[in-house]
C-alpha cells in the first residue's frame, strides 16, 4: 500500500520514517504453516523397541506434523483436528504432495491439524499374550499426546472443538480413540477405516497388507480384548458424538487417477473394508449416534482419501454437541482411563468387557469381575466390586483459587492480563478448566491448564479491580488488580 505524494510531502523527515518503521513492525495474521516437533512417550511406547515403523529412518523418539491454521498467531486459540495415518503410513505421509497433500487438501482449514506417528500400532495396546501393552499405542494417545499437544498449541476449550478422523488404520484409530474420550472429541470421522475387525477374513488380510499379526495385537479374534477394541461394538460410546463415515466399494471412479498396483490391491482392500463401514454405520444408527455415511465408488488409494477430507471438511467437524449429557453408556477393556467427567482404575486389568452406565444419578458396572475405582473430577468417589450400582460421587464444594500476572498496571494502560485457575481435589491443587473469568465487561474461558489470557484496558478511577473466576459446581473466586496513577 502506498501513501499519497500530498501526504508523503506534509510530513517531516523524521515523522515519515517513524511511521514507516511503525507499519514493518506491525504484527499480521500468520498464514497456514506446517511445523514439526517431537511428541515423546514417557513409557507406554518405546522407540527402540518398535521395529514397524514406515518411512526411511528409525525414529529416535515420536514425532507429529502439525498444520497451523491461518491467522494462528499464539494468541487466540482454534479448534483442533487429530488426523491420524495407515498402516503403511508415518506422521508426515498426510503432508506429502502425492499422499495427503494436506496443504491443499486442507486448505483454509479453520482449526489446528495434528498428525501424529502411529507406525503400524493400530492405536492399540498390544495384547501380546496378555501383557496389554509393549507398544501401548492407545494410552499413549490418550494419556501422553492429546496434553503435549494442548500444552504446546493454543487449543479451544470444549468437545465441540476436538475431532478425530483418520483413514484405514486410521479409521480404526479415529473411532476407537473417540469410543474412549467421548468427554474429548465431539466429532469423529472413519475414511476407509478398519472399523469392525472380528471377521474371518481380517486375519489373513492383516498378515498380507500390514505384516502384523492380528492376535499379538487384539488377541484372539472372537475373543473381548479383540471385541473392546473393534469400533463397531462400541457405538453406544459415541451416543453424543457426530460420526462421518465414508469407503469406496473396490471398483475405481472414472477419471480418478490410480495407479495400476493401487487399482488391484487397492480394490481388493477397499471391496473388503466396506463391509465393516457398513457394519459401524449401522450399529452407530442403533445407538442413536448422529451419523453421517457416504459409501462410495472407489478403490484403497490417496486420491479417495484426499476427497474423503475435504467432503468431511464440508461437513464440518465442529458443528454443536452436548458438552456434558446427564445420561451415558460406555464401554472398554482398558485398566485406567475416563468416561466423561469420571475416572476408572481397576485393580486388575479387566477380563471381559465391562458396560457401566449412568441413569438419574446412580452409576453402574457389568460383564465382568473385579474391583474397580470410581472417582469424579475433585477426586472424590468409591471402590466397589463388579457388578454394582451406586450413587455418582459427590464432593463437598471446593473454592477456586485464581491468580494474575501482572499483579499492578498503570491507569489507562492496555495489558495482557494472564490468570489460572486452580483448585485442591485430592489433596493436591489442580488447574480447572472451562472456569469464566470475568474482568470488567470481558470474559474468557479458562484451558486445559486452567489458564486463560484477556486483554483490558484498566481506565476508571479506582485503585483496586476484582477480577473473579466461577464454574459450576465449584465456589467462585477472585483476585485483586492494583491501578497506579
Amino acid at each position: 500500500m502506498g501513501f499519497p505524494p500530498t501526504l508523503v510531502s506534509m510530513l517531516r523527515p523524521a515523522t515519515l520514517i517513524a511511521l514507516l518503521l511503525a507499519l514493518a513492525l506491525a504484527p499480521t495474521a500468520g498464514a497456514a504453516e506446517l511445523v514439526t516437533f517431537e511428541v515423546p512417550s514417557a513409557g507406554n511406547v518405546d522407540v527402540s523397541r518398535v521395529d514397524n515403523f514406515n518411512g526411511n529412518d528409525h525414529p529416535r523418539t515420536l514425532r507429529a506434523n502439525v498444520l497451523l491454521p491461518d491467522g494462528y498467531d499464539g494468541k487466540q486459540r482454534f479448534p483442533v483436528l487429530f488426523l491420524l495415518h495407515g498402516v503403511g503410513d508415518a506422521y508426515d505421509t498426510w503432508m506429502k504432495p502425492n499422499r495427503g497433500d494436506i496443504m491443499n487438501t486442507a486448505k483454509g482449514f479453520p482449526g489446528v491439524v495434528v498428525m501424529p506417528e502411529a507406525a503400524r500400532g493400530f492405536y492399540t495396546n498390544w495384547w501380546n499374550d496378555g501383557r496389554r501393552g509393549d507398544p501401548g499405542w492407545e494410552r499413549y494417545y490418550l494419556d501422553e499426546l492429546i496434553p503435549l499437544v494442548e500444552k504446546r498449541f493454543l487449543i479451544r476449550p470444549g468437545r465441540r472443538w476436538h475431532a478425530i478422523a483418520g483413514l484405514s488404520m486410521g479409521g480404526l484409530g479415529s473411532t476407537y480413540v473417540a469410543s474412549q474420550r467421548p468427554d474429548y472429541f465431539g466429532s469423529a470421522a472413519t475414511f476407509s477405516g478398519f472399523v469392525a475387525h472380528q471377521r474371518p477374513e481380517t486375519e489373513a488380510g492383516l498378515t498380507a497388507v500390514g505384516n502384523v499379526s492380528y492376535e499379538k495385537i487384539f488377541g484372539p479374534q472372537q475373543g473381548f480384548y479383540a471385541s473392546g477394541h473393534s469400533p463397531a461394538k462400541l457405538t453406544d460410546n459415541l451416543r453424543h458424538t457426530r460420526l462421518y463415515v465414508t469407503v469406496g466399494d473396490g471398483t475405481p471412479e472414472p477419471g480418478v487417477m490410480s495407479e495400476p498396483a493401487a487399482i488391484v490391491g487397492g480394490g481388493a482392500v477397499e471391496a473388503g473394508l466396506r463391509p465393516q463401514s457398513d457394519e459401524l454405520a449401522a450399529a452407530a444408527r442403533a445407538s442413536g449416534v448422529d451419523t453421517t455415511y457416504v459409501p462410495l465408488r472407489g478403490v484403497h488409494d490417496w486420491p479417495y482419501w484426499r476427497r474423503h477430507l475435504r467432503e468431511a471438511i464440508a461437513w464440518d467437524f465442529f458443528k454443536p454437541v452436548s458438552e456434558r449429557p446427564e445420561q451415558f453408556t460406555y464401554s472398554t477393556v482398558a485398566p485406567v482411563g475416563r468416561m466423561w467427567d469420571l475416572s476408572y482404575r481397576f485393580e486388575r486389568a479387566p477380563e471381559g468387557v465391562v458396560r457401566f452406565e449412568r441413569t438419574d444419578g446412580t452409576l453402574s458396572a457389568r460383564g465382568s469381575s473385579g474391583r474397580v475405582t470410581i472417582a469424579n473430577l475433585d477426586g472424590c468417589g468409591f471402590t466397589a466390586d463388579l457388578p454394582f450400582e451406586r450413587s455418582i460421587p459427590t464432593c463437598p464444594p471446593t473454592r477456586i483459587r485464581l491468580t494474575v500476572s501482572p499483579r499492578s498496571v498503570r491507569l489507562g494502560q492496555l495489558k495482557r492480563f494472564r490468570f489460572t485457575a486452580t483448585t485442591v481435589r485430592g489433596g493436591r491443587r489442580v488447574p480447572v478448566r472451562s472456569a469464566r473469568v470475568r474482568l470488567g465487561r470481558k470474559t474468557a474461558l479458562t484451558n486445559s491448564g486452567g489458564r486463560v489470557v484477556i486483554a483490558y484496558r484498566l481506565s476508571e478511577r479506582r485503585s483496586l479491580r476484582t477480577p473473579r473466576v466461577s464454574k459450576r459446581g465449584l465456589l467462585p473466586g477472585r483476585v485483586v488488580i492494583r491501578v497506579r496513577r
